[in-house]
This record gives C-alpha cells, structure tokens and sequence, in this order.
C-alpha cells in the first residue's frame, strides 16, 4: 500500500465512524465509571453492571467491567432507571438514577467486601480455563495459586505452562512456544509497556508473581486490531495498585526464590505505592535440596505508584529484571539477559462517555551469550507513546488509537549468523487501529477492525484487519460460540539456533532478508458452556499461515555457525478443555493438539537429499499435550496437584560421521595425518525426543495471628522422578535432563 493510499484510507475510515457516532450521541445517554475494591482501592475486573426501568425486573441493559475495572453502558434515552452493581463476595450496589438531558453521567462506586463470608469464599466470576472467548482466557490471581509453583505464590509462568497449547523447552531457559509460534513472536504487557523477556531463566517464574497481578488477559490467537507488532500471541497482564487504606507486607522463602514485597497508602483512599524484589536461590542452595548444581540465577525489581478519584486513574511503573546461567552445567556457554521497564499511564473519564488511556514508557532489553573465548550481543531500546479511545455510540463501542515509537537495536552476532554479523540501526515508525463492537440483536455481536502501521525505510505502510464475532444462540451468556480471523505482521524478530535447544540466546534485529516482515493469518472458532453452575468446557480449533519465518540454513554438519534463510509454515489443532470449580474444590483437564510444519528451498538440499525443498516439523512441535490440575481447600489447609504429559519434541539425528581434512595450507599425509572429527547431520528434524510427563504438589498450612498470616508450604517438583530430557549432546554423548525429584519447603509471612 503507498503512502498516499494509507492516509486516504484512514481518513476515510476515522470519518465514517466519526459520523456513525454523532448523531447518536446527541439524543441519548451515556452511563460509566470505575469500580473498586472499597476495602483497598483495587480495581474489579469483571463487575457486573445492570440498568433496569424504574420498577421492573427485566434487564434493560448490563455490561461487565473491563481489565481497568471501567464499564460504559451507550444508547440510553432519558428518563428513570435502576442500577444494580453486582461483584462475587462484595456487597451489591443498587442505586435509583433520573437521566436528563446530560449526555454523560459518571458512577463510580466502590463495593464493600461481604466480611462475613471471606473465610470460606472462593472467587470464580468469568475466569478459569473455560470461560474465554475463542483465543482470548482471562486469568485471575485465584487462578494462579492453583498451579504448584515452587516458592510461596504463585506464578503467571507455571500457570501458562499448564494450559494446551503452550509449550515450554524445559524447566530451565524461560522459553515459551504458543500455538506453533516461536517466544520472541509473543507480545507481553505490563500495564500497556512490553516486556521483551519477562519469562525468568528458572523455567517455573516470571515477572507476574501473584501477589502483584491484578488480572491477565492471554490472546493465543485473533487477537485484535488495538495489538499489532507480533504474529503469535498477546499476553496482557494488569499489575495491583498498592493498598490505597493499610500498609502491608510479605516475605518469602524457598530453596528456589525469596522475596519481599511492601505497600500502602500515600495520600489515603487517592494514592498509593507497591514495591517487591526476589532474588533466586536455586545457585546456592540447589545442590544441598535438589542433589545438582543449578547454575542458574534470576532477579526482579519492581515499583508502581498509583493515584485514582472518580474521574481519572494515573499510575508510574518501574521493573528491572536480570537472568544468569548455563542451560548445561558442563559446559562454559553462559547467557545473561536482562529486561528494564519504566513508564506512566493514565486512565481518564472524557467527554461522551468515552475512556481515554493514555502511555509513555521505555522498554530495554540486553541480551549476551559466552561461547568459548567469544561473545554474542544482542539490545533493543524502545520509546513509544500512544494512546487509546474506548467510546460509545449508541449500543456501539467504537475504539480508535495511535502511537508512535522509536527503536534502536545494535547486535553482535558474527560467531552465530553469517549475515548480518555487527550492526546498529534504528527503526522509526506509527500506527493507528480502529475497531467496532457492533450487537447485531440480542444474540451476536461483531467486533470488525483494522491496524494501519508505517514504518520507513523499506517497510512502508501495512494495512491489518481484523475481525471477531460472538453468537449466543440460546440467548444465554454461558453457550458461547465465537470465530475469529485476522492477518499480523511482524517487523522485529528474535533469531535464535533452535537447532540446540539448550541455547536461549536471542538476537533482536529487524527481519534480516529483504524487506518483506514475518507475516500470519489466523483463523480460530470455538464454543463454551456450562453444564452446571459449577462444571464447563469448551473446543476450540485454529489455523495459522505463516510466511517470512527466519531460519536457520541447514548444513549437514554439526556446527552452529549459520546463515539464515526463509521458510512458510502452517500450524493448525485445537483443544478442550473441561472444568470444575466448586467452593472448595476445583480441577480442570485440557487436550491440546497442534501440528507446525515449516517449508523452505536452499541451495545445498538437492545435493544433499535429493530434494530443493525441504518440509520439516521445527523443535517446538509438541503434537499432543494433556494436562491436568485440581486443588483443594479444607479450613486452613490447601492442596495442588499438576499433571502434564507431552508427546516428543522433534530433533535431528546423526547420519554418521567422517574426519575433515584441512588442504587450505598444504597438502596432508592422509595416512599419517588425522583430520577432524566431524558428525554428519540427517534430514532437518527426522526423529523424535522421548515423550515428557510429569507431576508437581504442594500442600499448605496457614496460621493467623491477629494481624499476621503464616503460610507453611511443603511439595515437590517432579514427583515420581521421571528422568525427561532437556538436551542431548550429539557430540559428546551427553544426555542432560530436566529437574529430577526436587522436594522444597516454602514460608510466607503476610503482615496487615
């Protein structure tokens, strides 16, 4: 698309929903507002606001709150109402309105917990693992204490790890693979700033501890036209504000982490701060609890100050995380990586009943990996400013937006990748999205939209739609089905050797051939119901095309110093999953199936096989996953078990193996001269790994004290000592495998 033809385009599309929403505004009405946790100042994801006509019982009209805890009801006429503010374990709000003539009126309430039932209250309002919209799960904290995590909360990275789809290369590198995609093609937010790596180098932790996630959003897929810049998946997590009427705090220990975190009021009930620092422990005590040296370190800084009133919700946030260690504890090669997050952000109320979000912010990441007596580098810097509009127009939402941003990139890569080797460059570029959601009736809703982005200097403009839709044919939320399309691209990549699974460099650079960006269309369609209050699923199936993808040139020889080139792929599968969450028992099994096949032409493959092009499955093709989880609750004692079982991960087998002969300087004595020893290498990825499964429990114990909590954590990772491999040395013979049976005691102190 030209340049001309890009700005035609939008003016064109921003003036259509410009007039669409005028007329409108003007004769009806616009209800909206926060709501609050009146206890702390918390926002309540997932409210649920109701408006009736004075006197009757019918719904006239409901929404839910957002992620930001805001909601906005559009296309009222004037005249007597009722509202009625409803939250799982909070006090219901119902309230008498008369809307006049004015054309936005603002409620903002905070609700009061119901005290009397907290102790035996389990929270289950539109979350878990079946209550999604087709590519879309919304987490919640609840959800994340659920999964054994080795340390005294619970963790965004051991909950992702337990859902189908999802495919980590181990315990140990912070690598996640979702749907077929490769981790540097995930999209990771943190209050609207991106995080290149938050997964930490100790496989079970991130930077989305529990005890500081207020709600997360995770797109494996479909996501909309507000998020462009990635091809595979869209993590979008909101972090707590500091308690806004109480100072608190909490420690905590294990043998694999320790942490402190600390928080309260600044001006009561208008602003607060929240801190929390954790340093690993696995280094040091690894050999004394798990019987191995662990060579592996992780650390996180984290500050968020945050001020709130009826109207305007504004917050500074500020993360520093570092990651340190050897995926093979005999070998030398040592990867650093290191993540540095700082921005502001503020939400606010505006004219017609619209929600302006607005974000500056910086995101850093370095990344460097020791091979021998050279050195990989590899940093992004990254400045973006932009913002977004959530407005009503009648019974439509229309959301529009922009942002311009800067990136500096520099790499070092020349022992790894023949082309580009050292280089530093600096990528300028713009966008805008809009997007529509359209009730078409009672029952279906469409959400139709598009990302425009313009990046210069060979880029040029690219135009993205987007498209979902929701259909409740018997009326009812609960039966859902849903489908989703929508076409991404992708100009910065992460290159990384995936040939040796055992390395988690990655290599930030723009697409390094030609100038054509990585590139995926997605097609997804699901459905989800509850059976029971109290038991769900749902299916769901996808399909991606991808075009672009980096990869690696294939030599039959084993050595990892590379050229790159260009493959096509598809990804296609699905999964289900079923779901039960009682007041004190729950459990969840999912089945995931997905098939990636990647196709390239190199130069070399007829010599070598017979064949130009090549179709191969890539090392991150788990193809059948299942998983299960259940916990527990009796009084002050709690239990979790986690069961996932994966099939083989491909990798590539040895043909056999010969001396290389050096004729470069002269010409040698083939019978007294030995050359090198050399493994000659098969077709791409023609074998699979052992199948992986394994068990994970923790079992707990609280104690209050008057304004103290003690909780007592005992479990074990890899409960049955299944020996599954990480990485097989082709070289030296060397088999090196995951945790083996890792028992670990954990103890959280919560002062209020």
């Amino acid at each position: 698309m030209s340049r001309h033809n890009f700005v035609l385009y939008f003016f064109f599309t921003f003036l259509f929903f410009t007039l669409l929403s005028t007329p409108i505004q003007a004769q009806n009405v616009s209800l909206q507002g926060f709501i609050t946790d009146g206890s702390s100042g918390q926002v309540l994801p997932g409210a649920n606001v109701i408006l009736f006509e004075a006197g009757q019982e019918e719904v006239f009209r409901g929404t839910a709150t957002d992620q930001n805890g805001f909601y906005s009801i559009g296309g009222i006429l004037p005249g007597h109402y009722d509202v009625r503010i409803s939250y799982l374990g909070y006090v219901t709000h119902e309230e008498a309105l008369d809307l006049g003539d004015e054309r936005r009126i603002t409620l903002s309430k905070a609700l009061l917990p119901r005290v009397e039932h907290l102790d035996d209250l389990v929270i289950t309002v539109r979350g878990g693992a079946t209550n999604q919209t087709v590519g879309h799960q919304r987490i919640r904290p609840a959800d994340l204490s659920r999964a054994p995590t080795p340390a005294g909360t619970g963790d965004l990275a051991s909950y992702l790890q337990i859902q189908p789809g999802v495919v980590a290369a181990g315990d140990r590198g912070g690598q996640l693979f979702i749907r077929g995609g490769t981790p540097s093609q995930n999209m990771v937010f943190m209050d609207g700033m991106l995080i290149y790596q938050p997964f930490h180098i100790v496989g079970f932790f991130s930077a989305f501890p529990e005890d500081l996630v207020s709600v997360a959003d995770f797109h494996s897929g479909g996501f909309g036209a507000r998020y462009s810049g990635r091809v595979s998946s869209v993590i979008d997590v909101q972090m707590k504000d500091g308690h806004m009427y109480e100072n608190r705090g909490a420690a905590s220990i294990s043998p694999f982490v320790a942490g402190l975190r600390a928080e309260g009021p600044i001006k009561e009930g208008e602003s607060s701060w929240i801190a929390s620092v954790r340093h690993s422990l696995i280094e040091h005590l690894g050999g004394t609890f798990l019987g191995e040296e662990q060579p592996l370190k992780f650390q996180s800084h984290y500050l968020k100050l945050s001020h709130s009133s009826d109207e305007v919700r504004c917050s500074g946030t500020v993360l520093h995380s570092y990651d340190r260690g050897r995926m093979d504890t005999a070998s030398g090669d040592e990867v650093h990586w290191g993540n540095l997050t700082m921005g502001g952000r503020c939400l606010a109320l505006a004219g017609s009943g619209a929600l302006l979000d607005v974000r500056m912010n910086f995101s850093r990441v370095s990344n460097t990996m020791d091979v021998g007596h050279s050195e990989l580098q590899s940093a992004v810097n990254r400045f973006v400013v932009d913002g977004h509009v959530s407005q009503p127009a009648g019974r439509i939402t229309v959301g529009y937006g922009g942002y311009i941003l800067m990136k500096f990139l520099n790499y070092d890569i020349q022992e790894m990748f023949f082309t580009p080797q050292v280089d530093v460059e600096e990528l300028i570029g713009a966008g805008m999205h809009l997007e529509a959601t359209v009730p078409m009736g009672s029952r279906v809703h469409i959400q139709p939209g598009v990302a425009l982005n313009f990046i210069p200097g060979g880029y040029g403009a690219s135009m993205e739609p987007r498209f979902s839709a929701r259909w409740n044919p018997f009326g009812r939320e609960e039966e859902e089905l849903s489908a989703a399309f929508g076409l991404y691209r992708q100009p910065l990549v992460g290159v990384a050797d995936r040939r040796d699974v055992s390395s988690v460099f990655t290599g930030w650079m723009p697409v390094p051939i030609g100038s054509s960006q990585k590139e995926a269309i997605h097609a997804l369609a699901g459905w989800s119901q509850a059976l029971s209050p109290v038991l769900q699923w749902s299916v769901e199936g996808f399909y991606k095309r991808v075009r672009n993808q980096p990869v690696t040139t294939w030599s039959t020889n084993a050595q990892f110093i590379t050229d790159l080139t260009l493959a096509r792929g598809h990804v296609y599968g699905g999964d289900v999953r079923v779901e039960y969450q009682g007041s004190s028992v729950y459990g969840s099994l999912g089945y995931g199936y997905t098939w990636t096949q990647y196709e390239t032409a190199q130069e070399h493959f007829s010599t070598w096989f017979g064949e130009p092009v090549q179709r191969f499955h890539p090392p991150h093709d788990r193809r059948h996953q299942i998983n299960a989880l259940t916990s527990a609750e009796a009084g002050p004692y709690s239990l979790s078990l986690g069961w996932q079982l994966g099939s083989g991960l491909p990798y590539t087998r040895p043909f056999g193996f010969d001396d290389r002969i050096q004729f470069e300087n002269k010409l040698p004595n083939i019978m007294t001269e030995l050359g090198v020893p050399r493994i000659i290498m098969d077709r791409p990825y023609n074998a699979r790994l052992p199948v992986f499964h394994r068990l994970d429990i923790s079992a707990g114990r609280q104690f209050r004290l008057q304004e103290t909590r003690l909780n007592i954590q005992a479990g074990a990772v890899n409960l049955y000592n299944r020996a599954n491999i990480f990485y097989y040395d082709v070289s030296t013979h060397r088999r090196i495998d995951q945790l083996s049976f890792a028992p670990y005691l954990s103890i959280k102190l919560e002062v209020r």
